[in-house]
C-alpha cells in the first residue's frame, strides 16, 4: 500500500478517468493505417499511381483527424500532465535514432527471432509501405507528401502513441485506478508492458523497438514528464526520416 501511496500524484486536483481521448486518436490511425496500398504488388503505372493517390489521402486524413482529436480532448492531456520539457529529452531522441538505424542495419532482429524459433513477422503488421517519393514525377505532388509524412512522423505520431502508452496504457497496467499515478516510480511490468507494445507494433523492427522503447521509458522514469517522452519520439522520428530521404532506406519509412 505504501508503495502505490507513493506512486500518487497529489500535485492537482482529481483528474479524468476516461481513457477514451487517451486512447482514440492511436486507434484511428491505426484503423487507416491498416488500408495502406501495397505498392510492391501493384505492377501497372496506373495502378501505381492510383494507389499513391489513396496512400497520400488517407496520411493527410490522418494528420487531419489526429489534430481535431488532439485539440478538442487537449484540456485532459494537461489537466493529467503539467507541459514541462527537459533538454535530456532531445538527448535521448539522438541517442535513440542511432539505436534505432544501427540495430535496424545490421538485421539483428531476423538472426535473434530465428535462432529462437519466432515468426519474424509475427506482430500487428500495419502494412507499412516501403514508398519511395522521388518516384513521384509532380514535384507539387511530391512536395504535399513529403509535408504530410514528415509531420505525421515527426509530429503526430509521437503525441497520439505518448499518449496513449505513457499518458494510458502503462499506468493502468501498474493499476486499474490509474488517473492520479505518477509517471515516476513505476514497476518493472509496466515498463515491460511499453517495450512489448513496441515490439508488437512494429514486427519486422523488434529488437530495436524492444530497446527504444525500454530507454523513452527510463526517461519517463527519470523526469515524470509525458512531454520529455513526445519529445524524445518526435526528435527520433524526425531524425530518421532524414536518414531515410537522404540514404533511401524506404523499409524503415
Amino acid at each position: 500500500m505504501a508503495k502505490k501511496e507513493l506512486q500518487q500524484d497529489t500535485t492537482s486536483a482529481p483528474r479524468s478517468s476516461n481513457p477514451v481521448p487517451f486512447v482514440l486518436p492511436l486507434v484511428i490511425f491505426l484503423l487507416i493505417a491498416s488500408w495502406y496500398p501495397d505498392f510492391a504488388s501493384e505492377e501497372d503505372p496506373e495502378a501505381m499511381l492510383a494507389a499513391t493517390h489513396w496512400f497520400v489521402g488517407m496520411i493527410a486524413v490522418q494528420v487531419v483527424l489526429a489534430t481535431s482529436l488532439l485539440i478538442y480532448f487537449r484540456k485532459i492531456y494537461l489537466q493529467h500532465f503539467v507541459f514541462r520539457i527537459s533538454p535530456l529529452s532531445v538527448v535521448v531522441g539522438v541517442i535513440g535514432v542511432v539505436i534505432w538505424i544501427g540495430i535496424c542495419s545490421l538485421r539483428i532482429e531476423p538472426r535473434v527471432l530465428g535462432l529462437l524459433g519466432f515468426d519474424f513477422n509475427l506482430g500487428f503488421d500495419f502494412n507499412r509501405p516501403s514508398f519511395d517519393p522521388y518516384t513521384l514525377p509532380d514535384l507539387g505532388f511530391r512536395t504535399t507528401f513529403l509535408f504530410f509524412r514528415i509531420l505525421l512522423l515527426a509530429v503526430i505520431v509521437p503525441l497520439i502513441e505518448e499518449l496513449f502508452l505513457r499518458g494510458w496504457f502503462v499506468r493502468w497496467v501498474e493499476d486499474p485506478e490509474w488517473e492520479n499515478l505518477s509517471l515516476r516510480g513505476l514497476s518493472w511490468k509496466a515498463l515491460m508492458a511499453a517495450s512489448v507494445y513496441g515490439v508488437l507494433t512494429h514486427p519486422t523492427e523488434a529488437i530495436a523497438a524492444f530497446v527504444w522503447f525500454g530507454l523513452v521509458s527510463w526517461l519517463m522514469n527519470r523526469t515524470g514528464s509525458l512531454w520529455d517522452c513526445v519529445v524524445a519520439h518526435a526528435v527520433t522520428n524526425l531524425l530518421l526520416g532524414v536518414y531515410v530521404l537522404i540514404f533511401a532506406q524506404w523499409h524503415l519509412w
